[in-house]
């Protein structure tokens, strides 16, 4: 019932677009986004971006449509291409050098939409928009980056132990060369260890994490981690006045 009033309503407003100026449908679209009718705004700018191209409010239509499916309906890919036919089709125009810009910060902006999903808790939000980065851009140096950060999320936020180490393997596997390649390894081995008591896992990556990185920073932390992996707090001296 509820798709079928919203078939009703867009039908409506391209009904209603036929007589009206560009500048009256954007004040329409405007007056559905300011009351969160996405769908609705994004047909009343839909009019004057596709119907009114030649016209001057054309950009800031198209605008309004990227920034809804972009900042409301976490609609990336339409943003995006939004964004990149309005920068194409208006280059010259405050708004087309506008999204020009935006397109070169794209990845980064998604890294930041990220975490401001996460720290609002919106955690499938944060992992949505990190997802799209990898797959979209995946040659940028943000891109494993934000890999590992989708690893740290199902290991702190969602205690998902087994796609936070899917998620760092795929940075081993994308991501060679990459600062980020050593600190998976170790997380990998580091979950093994103290969080799902797998020793004999546990050994086998720090194992490989030593062949592939000995002059490491994190070099240290893995060789005491197998000096006592498996062993109780108390049998451990230099952590044994913990307990004390």
């Amino acid at each position: 019932m509820k798709t079928k009033l919203l078939v009703i309503c867009m039908i409506a407003t391209l009904f209603m677009g036929c007589g009206k100026s560009p500048s009256e449908m954007i004040q329409i679209g405007e007056n559905y986004l300011n009351n969160k009718e996405y769908d609705s705004a994004l047909t009343s700018f839909k009019v004057v971006f596709e119907k009114h191209i030649e016209d001057p409010l054309a950009p800031k239509a198209g605008y309004q449509i990227a920034r809804i499916y972009l900042d409301n309906l976490d609609d990336y890919d339409n943003g995006f291409k939004v964004l990149n036919k309005i920068s194409t089709n208006f280059p010259e125009t405050e708004i087309g050098l506008t999204c020009t810009e935006e397109l070169q910060q794209f990845p980064h902006w998604l890294f930041d939409t990220a975490e401001s999903k996460r720290d609002s808790k919106n955690i499938t939000g944060s992992i949505g928009a990190l997802t799209y980065l990898v797959q979209k851009f995946p040659q940028h140096p943000v891109a494993p980056k934000s890999q590992y950060l989708v690893g740290d999320i199902y290991m702190n936020d969602q205690r998902n132990f087994e796609l936070a180490i899917k998620s760092y393997r795929k940075i081993i596997a994308d991501f060679p060369g990459s600062k980020q390649e050593p600190h998976a390894q170790f997380m990998i081995g580091y979950i093994y260890a103290n969080v799902m008591d797998d020793s004999e896992n546990a050994r086998k990556e720090y194992s490989i994490f030593l062949q592939k990185y000995p002059d490491h920073e994190l070099t240290p932390s893995v060789k005491f981690e197998l000096d006592f992996i498996g062993k109780d707090i108390n049998d451990i001296p230099q952590l044994k006045h913990i307990t004390s």
